[in-house]
């Protein structure tokens, strides 16, 4: 399936609420409650050795990406953009792979002109 499609896909299964704040708040919110859901899988998994769940990283990556795909709904942003900008963005800073100089020593300038393109 493709994002923008994914995206379009998750409008009627959206709360609409008063404004387009709150509605951004809500995605916002969302967010960050799934990723502490994932968050917490590794957590118990490092601090009291119970097994991953990988059907449940699976879940909550899914729902990330509900969150992430409405938020782009309602600010009217592309997905697939997003994504192939980011991508250009990480291959001009790591041109043949990831060192950490290249990611402590960033050509921010570089980068911002990709990002608005």
């Amino acid at each position: 399936m493709k994002l923008n499609e994914y995206v379009k896909l998750t409008k009627n299964t959206l709360a609409k609420l008063d404004s387009v704040l709150m509605n951004n708040l809500h995605m916002l919110l969302g967010m960050s409650t799934e990723i502490g859901e994932l968050q917490d899988i590794f957590k118990k998994h490092i601090a009291y050795g119970k097994e991953i769940d990988w059907i449940n990283v699976k879940e909550e990556l899914g729902d990330i990406m509900y969150y992430v795909a409405s938020f782009c709904d309602i600010n009217h942003l592309d997905l697939e953009k997003i994504i192939e900008t980011n991508f250009k963005k990480l291959k001009s800073r790591y041109p043949d792979k990831f060192n950490e100089f290249r990611a402590l020593n960033r050509d921010f300038q570089k980068e911002r002109k990709i990002l608005k393109e």
